[in-house]
Order: structure tokens, then C-alpha cells, then sequence
């Protein structure tokens, strides 16, 4: 059997410890993705945007014996799920016809299940299982061979494939509505969880779970560090904090330009540094432009310090956006130094621009969010600047958004975070911002005048 991906939970770990446990597989050679694992804590506290729309389930807790039944479903069940749910996403969406996912407390036993076994699995399977512990007597599973069974009611997903039926059959399920752990999703979606409402909630009798008789994963057993799921608020709070959860320590950083040399090394790219304008640059449309702009660490805080303050709508009469202008944000001679040193030059170069006009550039900066439920696009328009620039903050946090210009067919969606699209603003670029789809997109745009421009606007308006 080839598996085609492996995808890395993670939540506390360091990747280095990741890839260290990766290299003890026989499958090494198979790629891999380290996914930074939702927080569910953060979530349900407002902190952490979720990459999708989701609800709990609100009918999970029922009057029981047993004590998962008995309660609401944790903060910390919802990221786990919604991690591997992710994970699925991810797999199918690349195209892959069989992905393995594990958590980051998986420990390699040292044995790999054998070729009789891999090759006896039924070609109907969905998914299959390394590691699991059976919440069933054992009369009540399916043997199929010395190694190999079609599960009954079991819980721990440590280590566990997902076939491209599978992972279909999981993102056409409604378990986003209705968001469990992942450790009770499976068997309801199987139709062999010991709760008749899960059942009928999830099951797809085409879903087939099977999985090694023998454990060949085990997990770690601290859980308050490793646990996806059980650890406290107070403990969740001292762990590794996800990209767009910042201090106010550095929020403090990124309004500190007394030192420009250091603030511009923390957080221009260096690749736009270096000058090699041609080397960096994506033409995706005529004179549209896409470059490395800012590094993580200026994305991740302006985001945050963008939230500090109250967001408003109304400062575009005809094409309003929940917004606030940099100078709101104390950013406003930070970023046209930015402009200035930057992209300037970088503008310059691309068009060839001539003149004394373009020695000092004038910008209106502003941060946009587009919330899939709010507001998650902006109609086709024109942007009344000499030159336009656009960066997005966040990509892979939301579903969905890109710049689209009709003229060209071109929609414009940088997958890297900080990087720069840089487009002219009047007359031949009318241009829309596509609808986000799940989760927040956050974008600067800055309408950018030259001295002829400024003149302009002055005597006719």
C-alpha cells in the first residue's frame, strides 16, 4: 500500500521533536505536513480564529454512566476534531488517494503491520486504524484475518489512514454541524458507536473502519502536556501560543521604529532586501504584480493590534469595508517609511517609472478584515490611486477571498503569508475582492498617490 502524505498534529511540540519521531518510520520518505493544531480552548475564549464554521454538538450530553456521555463536549475535543477534520480536508483537497494522520503523542512501537496484512485490507475500506482500544466485546467485530478486523465501537486515533473514499465520505458528512471528538465521529460514522443519536447523526453504511488486531502505535502518557483534548484552561495557557495569538509585549515591538535597521530586519522580508526585484516577482495578470513584502512576525501583530481597537465601515460611501486606517493603529509613519523604502523602489523597477514626482510616495493604509458571515467580499471597482498594493496577513486561516480582475480572468490569492500584490489603481485595473468562506481574512491595502497625483486630486477636488 502507498500512502501518499502523512499529516503531524501538533499542539506543544517543537517540530524538530516531530520530524525525530518521523525519521523512526519505515515510511519516511513519504512527504509530510506538520499542522498547527487548532485550540480549542482559544476558540471558545475568542483568541483563535477556527479555519471553519462550525457548531457543537448540543445534544452530546445525555444522562449516562459512562463519562464522556455525561458531560458537554470539551474546548479542547473541538480542536482536536476540527484538527482532523482539517487534516481530511487538506488530503483530499490535494488530490491524495490515501493519507496518514497522527497526533503528536504517537509513539512508534517498532514494527511496521505487514505486506499480508496492508494487502488483505477489503478495497471498500474508508479507514484503517494502527492503534485503537475497543469499547466492544470481541465477539462483536468482523475477523478478517490474523491481523485484521472491521472494528467495532473503538476509541484513539493516534495513527490511522484515510482512503480517498474516506476522506470524501467525511467531508460529505455533517459533522461540522455537529462537532464531537473525533474519537466518537468515527464509529457513529461507521454505524457501530454504542449511541443510537450519534448513529443518526453521522452513519454512512458505504464508510468502511477497519484496522491491526495488533497495536502498532502507542501514545505517551502524560496528559497534561500532550493530551489534545483533557488539559485545563490554566495549563493550555503556558503552552505554544498559534500564529495570530500575540502579546501585548509585541505589539509594543512592532510600534517601535527608534531603531529602523532592526525594525525593517525583523519585518520586511529579506528576500525584497536584497533587491533582486526579478528574481521575487509573479506576474499572474499584465502589470499585476506579487512579491514578499513582510514576515510572519509583522502579520501575526498587526492582526493583533488591529483587534485592540473598534473596527468601522463607513469611510467608503460606495464601496465600504469593515476597515480602520493605520493611523488609528499608531502605524501610519511606519508604513509610509515602508512604502518609501520599499515599495517604492520596487514600483519603480516594475513600471519604469520616470520623474521627480515619484521621489516621495503619499499612501491612505487601512486593515480590512472580511469575515465569512459578515461582511466577505467588495463588488468590482476602481481604487482611486496612482498604484495599489495589497497584502495579505493571513492565508491558510480562511476559506475562499483573492483579489479577481475581470479584465484578465485573473484571481489573485497569495498562499504565502506577507505577500505583496501591487497593481495600478486608476482606470485599467478594476478589481473585486472575492467572498471569504470560512473563517477571517485580513488584508492592508494601501492607495498609493506620487506628487503629479496629489496635485491633481487638490485642484479638482
Amino acid at each position: 500500500m502507498k500512502i501518499d502524505k502523512i499529516y503531524v498534529i501538533n499542539l506543544t511540540r517543537d517540530n524538530g521533536e516531530i520530524i525525530k519521531k518521523l525519521n523512526q518510520l519505515p515510511i519516511i520518505d513519504t512527504g509530510y505536513f506538520i499542522l498547527d493544531a487548532c485550540n480549542g480552548w482559544k476558540v471558545v475564549e475568542g483568541t483563535e480564529q477556527p479555519k471553519f464554521k462550525f457548531k457543537v454538538a448540543d445534544w452530546w450530553k445525555i444522562e449516562h454512566e459512562h463519562n464522556f456521555y455525561n458531560r458537554e463536549v470539551t474546548p479542547g475535543e473541538i480542536g482536536c476534531g476540527l484538527s482532523h477534520y482539517e487534516c481530511v480536508k487538506l488530503g483530499y483537497d490535494e488530490g491524495h488517494e490515501t493519507i496518514l494522520i497522527l497526533e503528536e503523542d504517537w509513539v512508534y512501537n517498532g514494527e511496521w503491520p505487514s505486506d499480508e496484512t496492508l494487502n488483505s485490507i477489503p478495497k471498500d475500506w474508508s479507514m484503517f486504524n494502527f492503534a485503537r482500544r475497543g469499547m466492544w466485546s470481541e465477539n462483536e467485530e468482523e475477523v478478517i484475518g490474523d491481523d485484521l478486523v472491521r472494528v467495532g465501537y473503538s476509541y484513539n486515533n493516534q495513527a490511522y489512514l484515510v482512503s480517498r473514499k474516506g476522506m470524501k465520505e467525511v467531508l460529505d458528512s455533517n459533522y461540522l454541524d455537529n462537532v464531537v471528538v473525533n474519537d466518537e465521529f468515527y464509529p457513529a460514522l461507521h454505524g457501530t458507536h454504542n449511541r443510537q443519536d450519534a448513529i443518526d447523526k453521522f452513519h454512512n453504511p458505504e464508510f468502511r473502519y477497519y484496522a491491526t488486531r495488533k497495536e502498532y502505535f502507542g501514545q505517551e502518557s502524560n496528559p497534561n502536556r500532550d493530551s489534545l483534548t483533557e488539559f485545563t484552561p490554566e495549563y493550555v495557557a503556558t503552552l505554544k501560543k498559534p500564529s495570530s495569538v500575540v502579546t501585548s509585549v509585541a505589539i509594543d515591538n512592532i510600534l517601535n521604529d527608534s531603531n529602523w535597521d532592526e525594525w525593517s530586519n525583523k519585518y520586511i522580508n529579506p528576500q525584497l532586501k536584497n533587491h533582486e526585484y526579478d528574481l521575487i516577482t509573479d506576474e499572474p495578470a499584465p502589470h499585476v504584480y506579487v512579491f514578499p513584502l513582510f514576515t510572519k512576525a509583522f502579520c501575526n501583530e498587526l492582526i493583533a493590534l488591529s483587534e485592540t481597537k473598534e473596527w468601522t465601515n463607513g469611510r467608503h460611501e460606495f464601496y465600504p469595508t469593515t476597515d480602520n486606517l493605520l493611523s488609528v493603529l499608531g502605524m501610519e509613519n511606519i508604513y509610509n517609511r515602508v512604502i518609501n523604502d520599499f515599495v517604492k523602489p520596487y514600483a519603480i523597477h516594475r513600471f519604469q517609472l520616470e520623474g521627480t514626482s515619484w521621489d516621495h510616495l503619499a499612501d491612505e493604509s487601512f486593515i480590512i478584515k472580511y469575515p465569512f458571515d459578515e461582511q466577505s467580499h467588495l463588488g468590482i471597482h476602481h481604487d482611486f490611486s496612482s498604484i495599489t498594493t495589497l497584502v495579505n496577513l493571513n492565508p491558510g486561516e480562511f476559506e475562499g477571498g483573492g483579489t479577481y480582475f475581470p479584465k484578465y480572468k485573473c484571481l489573485v490569492n497569495p498562499k504565502e503569508i506577507g505577500m505583496a500584490t501591487l497593481h495600478p489603481g486608476n482606470i485599467t485595473h478594476k478589481h473585486g475582492a472575492r467572498p471569504t468562506t470560512s473563517g477571517t481574512r485580513y488584508v492592508v491595502v494601501s492607495f498609493i498617490t506620487n506628487a503629479d497625483h496629489r496635485g491633481f486630486v487638490e485642484k479638482k477636488y
